[in-house]
Parts: C-alpha cells; sequence; structure tokens
C-alpha cells in the first residue's frame, strides 16, 4: 500500500512539474492562442513614434520616426533625426516598399535582393518591414511545449509558413497563455538556421491592449549588433488622411 501512494504521489509531482505539461497541453489550442496574441497587438490604424537604437559593436546611434499604419497593408514612416536621416521617408502599400532620401531627392522601389538588406543599418531588413502582418493569417500553429523565460511560464509555438512566398518558413514564439502575450520570437531560413531573435518588453495596458514598448532585434549572422526599438507613443484607431498612404507624400 505505501509503495502504491508513493508511485501515485511521483505521478502527480511529474504532471505538475515536468517541462512539458500534458495535463496543460491538453488545455491550450495553439492556432487560437495565435489568433488571441493578433487581436490584442492589431487594430485598424495605429500611430507610433519611435526611437530607433543602433547598437553595431563600435558605436551607437539613435534614429527618431512617426509611423502611420492601416491594417496590415500599408504604413508610412517619416524619420526625425538624426541630421543625416531627417526627412527620409518610408511607404509601404500595395505590397510594395518605396523611399524617399532628401540627399539625393528621389523616392525609390526597395524590391527583389534589396529588400535582404540591413535598414537604415540596423538589425532589421526591408524585408522584415514588409512582413508586418497577423501571424494567425499567415502560419499554422502547433504546441512544441513549454518554458520558463524571464520567470514566466511561456507556452512554445512552432510556427510554419502556409505560402512558401513568406519570408521566414518557420519560427519559434513564447507566449504567456494567461496574458496573451508574446515573450520572445526566433525566425528560421527555409534551411532551418536562425536568421533573427525579438524580446518583446515593458509590456503596459494602452486603452484595451497589452503592448510592448520596447523590442529588441538580433540579426544572428552579425556578430556583437542588436537594435532597439523604443515605443514613446502609441495611438491605436486613429484617423490618418488619405494622402499618408499615396506615392505622392514621398515628395520633399
Amino acid at each position: 500500500m505505501k509503495n502504491k501512494i508513493i508511485i501515485a504521489m511521483n505521478i502527480l509531482l511529474f504532471c505538475m512539474f515536468t517541462f512539458v505539461n500534458p495535463c496543460y497541453a491538453e488545455e491550450i489550442n495553439p492556432q487560437k492562442l495565435l489568433e488571441q496574441v493578433d487581436e490584442n497587438l492589431w487594430a485598424n490604424t495605429k500611430f507610433i513614434t519611435g526611437r530607433l537604437i543602433i547598437d553595431n559593436g563600435r558605436k551607437v546611434r539613435t534614429l527618431t520616426q512617426d509611423s502611420w499604419m492601416q491594417g496590415v497593408e500599408r504604413s508610412y514612416s517619416r524619420y526625425k533625426s538624426p541630421a543625416r536621416e531627417k526627412g527620409t521617408k518610408m511607404l509601404k502599400i500595395a505590397g510594395k516598399l518605396w523611399m524617399y532620401t532628401p540627399r539625393t531627392d528621389r523616392k525609390i522601389l526597395i524590391a527583389g535582393h534589396l529588400l535582404r538588406q540591413s535598414m537604415m543599418g540596423s538589425d532589421l531588413s526591408y524585408e522584415d518591414m514588409m512582413e508586418d502582418h497577423k501571424l494567425s493569417h499567415s502560419y499554422s500553429a502547433t504546441l512544441e511545449g513549454f518554458d520558463e523565460l524571464a520567470g514566466t511560464r511561456c507556452a512554445i509555438l512552432h510556427l510554419v509558413a502556409r505560402d512558401k512566398k513568406t519570408t521566414y518558413q518557420t519560427r519559434k514564439v513564447w507566449i504567456t497563455p494567461e496574458d496573451r502575450i508574446v515573450l520572445k520570437e526566433e525566425r528560421f531560413a527555409k534551411s532551418g538556421k536562425l536568421l533573427k531573435t525579438i524580446l518583446f518588453k515593458d509590456y503596459e495596458k494602452i486603452e484595451t491592449r497589452l503592448f510592448p514598448r520596447t523590442m529588441v532585434f538580433r540579426d544572428m549572422l552579425k556578430e556583437n549588433t542588436q537594435t532597439t526599438y523604443k515605443f514613446d507613443v502609441i495611438k491605436f484607431d486613429v484617423d490618418i488622411p488619405a494622402k499618408y498612404f499615396s506615392q505622392s507624400i514621398l515628395k520633399r
């Protein structure tokens, strides 16, 4: 009898503390959890004032910008500092990314191999700018397990792209099931090589949403670099003039 009690207690402890908790795993629908993450982050329109803090391992520089976004298809960004980048503009419409630089006083279409280049010397590529979309629409999710991250228990979802044209064919995301927020993301090449890591920090209740005030990007193909995106102002469901999503906005 004593041995049976010990065995029963061991089974209970295993269910409570094992790395992948099977009792808990059955309660999570990974695709639904991903949809809930998107619902929290996305709005019809969004305005952000932020800072890109770019550390290339030798020096640190900070870019400030204002950005307006409508859904997942349209966005417009205007850089305010430093002086060298002031007046630079980026416009994403109809699946294309345009860039205007005041130094050349012309706009260019960022396409093909240019999309894979570093954006403004940061750990983000121009392709990353084009990848701003709802994960639940572009990926199928499966539950890989559970992990502790920064003292918080997270569900790890393995994401596989539904379209072969999607830049990152696979991703891993660490999500808190209770708050439905992402704490970490890894992006992989088709070969399985890790390309980017992103940490989501300083979550804050903004209106009805939990939103990260800080995102830290690392290009894993570089050494000793990272780019920190600080969101100083965030507004949801704002009115945006139609001209902000027209190529005419790129003129001086």
